[in-house]
């Protein structure tokens, strides 16, 4: 794809509206559920007719992925608390500036982290991993930089195919967000491709 398509991709993601139907269909949640979520004031849709956006799109798929391991009470608790704006500022940065998200409970606590960039040293890059695995196995908490070496060595051991999304182990959760949106990227058809926007069952 050369960097004109991209960036003309890009600008239609930015402007794309999706259908409730359309959210059912890529986030797992059900009307009702979306109902909930929006009258709870976690996500709020345009109305007459009822559409998301994109990055509304991508927190509502990342947000049921969570749920996989967390309840929505303690899911929304966290977003509230996020610094300038809670949900709304998460919402806006999810598409490419969010690279990770990091969820674990440790003495009844539950910590909760949000990794913007990534660098990697690939000189020390399997000892952080080793370490990682490691501390993930003996249930402890996992640093900054343990989350980084998981997060690089998922990324150059996958194909963007099969890529990894989410990794649970006992009572942490690491999702990595540019994967969902990868997910979602081959679910939804953008307007380029087609005057309205419909989705790949597959």
């Amino acid at each position: 794809m050369t960097r004109e398509l991209r960036q003309t991709h890009f600008m239609l993601e930015k402007i794309a509206t999706f259908t409730e139907k359309q959210v059912v269909a890529l986030t797992g949640f059900s009307r009702k559920q979306l109902y909930n979520l929006s009258v709870s004031e976690i996500v709020q849709p345009k109305k007459n007719p009822i559409t998301y956006n994109w990055n509304q799109l991508i927190f509502l798929r990342v947000l049921n992925l969570l749920r996989e391991d967390w309840s929505l009470q303690v899911l929304e608790k966290l977003f509230r608390e996020f610094p300038d704006k809670g949900i709304e500022r998460v919402i806006e940065l999810i598409d490419g500036s969010l690279a990770v998200i990091l969820i674990a409970e440790k003495s009844g606590v539950i910590e909760f982290k949000m990794v913007t960039s990534l660098n990697f040293d690939d000189d020390i890059h399997n000892q952080f991993f080793k370490r990682a695995i490691d501390k993930i196995k003996n249930s402890k908490r996992l640093s900054y930089d343990d989350a980084s070496a998981i997060i690089s060595n998922v990324i150059d051991n996958c194909r963007e195919e099969d890529g990894i999304k989410k990794i649970s182990i006992k009572k942490q959760t690491l999702l990595i967000v540019p994967e969902v949106i990868r997910e979602l990227r081959k679910a939804a058809i953008l307007p380029e491709e087609q005057e309205d926007i419909t989705l790949k069952v597959g």
